[in-house]
């Protein structure tokens, strides 16, 4: 005899409120930072009440956490499917990736180090925090067979990201032309 499984629905519904929290954690994160989450800022973004925020996460501490987890999924996710998707001239498309997360998900990008450096203070959340690294070091990998290099490379973007981020330079194809013959 076969047993059927019964999808629980207030399951689902529960699953479904916490993604639609957490992205609107981000979008918060993304206005305003991480100092301006709060469960009345996450419940306006959200449009529910404050009390459905604090059921699934009763402290801000939770809110992040979970933000932060479901973010660098989101990104990991992101990046095995570009990652993929190199193609004949992986610097082009790594310049396009860049260009991506600079310009189209800038806000997205910025929320990410913001959580990022809130893991920095965490050491309970350095494991998550790092594991959006892996997928970016897989795509490194397409341009350097030297584990160590590839590893130069990710830290390389990062900064570069971080450099862009602030205003503090404008990041072009002839960068990553350099940064590639210099890891070659």
């Amino acid at each position: 005899m076969q047993v059927r499984r019964v999808v629980d629905g207030r399951r689902m519904r529960g699953e479904q409120r916490r993604s639609e929290l957490l992205r609107a954690t981000l979008a918060v994160i993304e206005r305003d930072g991480v100092a301006g989450v709060s469960h009345r800022a996450v419940a306006a973004a959200a449009d529910v009440s404050v009390a459905s925020i604090t059921y699934h996460y009763p402290t801000l501490d939770d809110l992040l956490v979970a933000a932060l987890t479901w973010a660098a999924e989101d990104l990991a996710a992101e990046l095995d499917a570009r990652g993929s998707e190199l193609g004949a001239r992986p610097a082009d498309e790594l310049a396009r990736l860049i260009e991506h997360s600079l310009v189209r998900r800038r806000g997205r990008t910025l929320a990410l180090y913001e959580l990022y450096l809130y893991a920095a203070r965490r050491p309970d959340l350095r494991e998550t925090a790092r594991a959006w690294l892996v997928p970016l070091t897989e795509i490194a990998r397409a341009f350097t067979a030297d584990p160590h290099k590839a590893r130069l490379l990710v830290a390389a973007l990062d900064g570069l990201l971080m450099q862009a981020l602030i205003g503090a330079r404008q990041v072009d194809r002839a960068d990553f032309a350099a940064l590639l013959d210099v890891l070659r």
